[in-house]
């Protein structure tokens, strides 16, 4: 597209985790979404096949598109960590029919919504109010845990994607060396995202009911959740309080790596549900216990992130940027 030519009035845009896929229309003028829709990744055998699906209920479908997609976006090609599907940019915009087509990190697209998200869409967790332009950091546990910066360009924000998630995940107690072996049991590496995601608090839930002689009951995410809340299952309990504490400590590691004094952003569908436990002090403890750098994450506010569809919004905003500088996506090929 060339500089000056008209936008396109609305695309698709997705967010396609390793459990669902989101998919939308965008206007890429206000970035409000319509037609927004959520399917079973485990319901289709490709991701093509998803976004098909979703084409095919719209009347008029639109000729562009983005997909922000659960993981790294490597020239063009996508292979998922928590998922079986894999998929090229050719692929899928010839699966799809679109003209154009933006592929991108889930997680980079949920740093490029910040700036648009309304102050009801957060709840801050501690520090103070950052710099207007100073770096901000997003991440959050799902299905697995992302992790993303955002940095101020001087003309615009530029996402900074990563794949902070498979990090090395690290004891700093006997108690927590006892946990982590459990937890390791069986794999050469104990990533973040094993221990910090939506299968991590299952299996901290198994480990921590093993340490205490009692039968690892194997639980879903949400029922261990729903269990630590209403606070009638004490390993429950304790597993949460572990996680969150855990998170912070993460959180607090990832926010001196980014030097994010603009703030840490936490997204996915779990932080929301714990809201209660996050906001006890044990998180935000961990997220500034680190020695002499502790004056440093003080000020620092952690912002959980409540609205729902918060990444379909940042992929609407990063073609919408793409196609405002000219930079079309790779068009579909015949």
């Amino acid at each position: 597209m060339s500089r000056g030519r008209q936008q396109p009035a609305r695309a698709l845009v997705a967010d396609i985790g390793g459990t669902n896929a989101r998919f939308a229309l965008a206007c890429l003028e206000t970035l409000d979404l319509t037609q927004t829709r959520q399917f079973l990744c485990s319901d289709y055998p490709t991701l093509a096949g998803a976004a098909c699906a979703y084409l095919q209920g719209l009347k008029e479908p639109p000729r562009h598109g983005a997909l922000a997609v659960a993981a790294p976006v490597v020239d063009e090609e996508v292979s998922f960590t928590n998922s079986p599907w894999s998929a090229t940019g050719v692929e899928l915009r010839r699966a799809t029919g679109l003209d154009h087509l933006l592929l991108l990190n889930d997680f980079e697209a949920l740093a490029l919504s910040l700036p648009y998200l309304r102050g009801e869409e957060l709840h801050q967790i501690g520090g103070a109010e950052p710099a207007p332009h100073a770096t901000r950091l997003v991440l959050g546990p799902g299905t697995g845990i992302g992790v993303a910066g955002l940095v101020w360009s001087g003309s615009g924000w530029v996402a900074v994607p990563g794949e902070g998630g498979h990090m090395s995940f690290a004891a700093q107690s006997p108690r927590e060396v006892e946990l982590t072996m459990r937890l390791r049991s069986g794999r050469e590496h104990l990533s973040v995202e094993r221990v910090l995601s939506g299968p991590g608090l299952a299996g901290l839930y198994g480990a921590i009911a093993a340490s205490h002689g009692k039968p690892a009951e194997p639980l879903p995410t949400s029922e261990v959740l729903t269990r630590a809340l209403a606070g009638d299952d004490g390993i429950a309990v304790e597993t949460l309080e572990t996680f969150v504490t855990w998170l912070g400590r993460f959180a607090g590691d990832a926010a001196l790596v980014f030097g994010a004094r603009g703030g840490v952003y936490l997204g996915g569908g779990i932080a929301p549900r714990m809201l209660q436990a996050l906001s006890t002090g044990a998180f935000r403890q961990a997220f500034e216990a680190k020695g002499r750098m502790r004056s440093l994450l003080a000020p620092i506010p952690v912002k959980v992130i409540l609205a729902e569809f918060a990444t379909l919004k940042g992929a609407a905003a990063a073609l919408r940027a793409r196609l405002a500088r000219g930079d079309e996506p790779a068009p579909a090929l015949t």
